[in-house]
């Protein structure tokens, strides 16, 4: 069996395929503030009831779909 020869250091690595391999924690911080930003920005946001309701409606129908596009045995959200 050949082994592969993509390892996270050395000539071939996969930095190309993890951008944020071997950036200190700092950097990686630095470069998230956008998205941490965002993610405050929903936490934040004041939902109404009926704007819950409508939400909870439209993830119940997403996990059906998504569901319903699996084999059996391999469900995500149902126990089928």
């Amino acid at each position: 069996m050949e082994e592969s020869n993509m390892t996270v250091t050395g000539k071939n690595n996969l930095t190309s395929l993890l951008p944020h391999l071997g950036k200190t924690p700092e950097e990686q911080l630095r470069l998230n503030q956008a998205a941490i930003k965002l993610l405050q920005k929903w936490i934040a946001e004041e939902v109404s009831e009926g704007e819950s309701i409508q939400r909870e409606i439209y993830f119940e129908s997403f996990k059906q779909i998504v569901d319903n596009e699996r084999l059996s045995g391999h469900k995500i959200y149902s126990q089928e």
